[in-house]
């Protein structure tokens, strides 16, 4: 008689990088359970937040709600992060902890774990100061 496991949660992927507050933000996951892509459904939700690794506090969210988190390929189960340089500009150049959770029909799963190292960026596009952005906390 064996036991195996028949079901488990996505792979969690370490993954740690920097970005710097003069650019856009662009990061790109796939979803793989033991190695088997898993197609992202019409209905699933990605949830991502940063916190500033020395106090606590809250750098910012992002949800495929409010587009900061994107679906890429579904077939392929890629997502990824659209963070635009007028929001990366309000976030504090720190060291930052996230993760990325996948709310599916039956579940909360973890997807993505790691540091964000923030650089404070040094050349500035002229006008770049009038672009929008929105408010990085208070919106979903």
């Amino acid at each position: 008689m064996e036991t195996i496991i028949s079901a488990k949660p996505p792979d969690v992927l370490a993954d740690n990088f920097i970005v710097a507050t003069n650019e856009d933000w662009v990061r790109e996951w796939q979803i793989k359970n033991s190695g088997v892509i898993v197609p992202i459904q019409p209905d699933w939700k990605l949830y991502m937040q940063l916190q500033r690794t020395s106090t606590g506090d809250l750098g910012v969210t992002c949800s495929t709600d409010n587009g900061r988190l994107v679906v890429v390929d579904q077939g392929a189960g890629k997502f990824g992060l659209r963070l635009k340089q007028a929001d990366a500009a309000q976030i504090s150049p720190a060291g930052y902890q996230y993760d990325i959770v996948l709310v599916a029909g039956d579940g909360i799963y973890r997807l993505v774990t790691g540091t964000i190292t923030v650089d404070q960026g040094i050349t500035n596009i002229p006008g770049q100061e009038k672009w929008i952005h929105y408010p990085l906390i208070l919106r979903p």
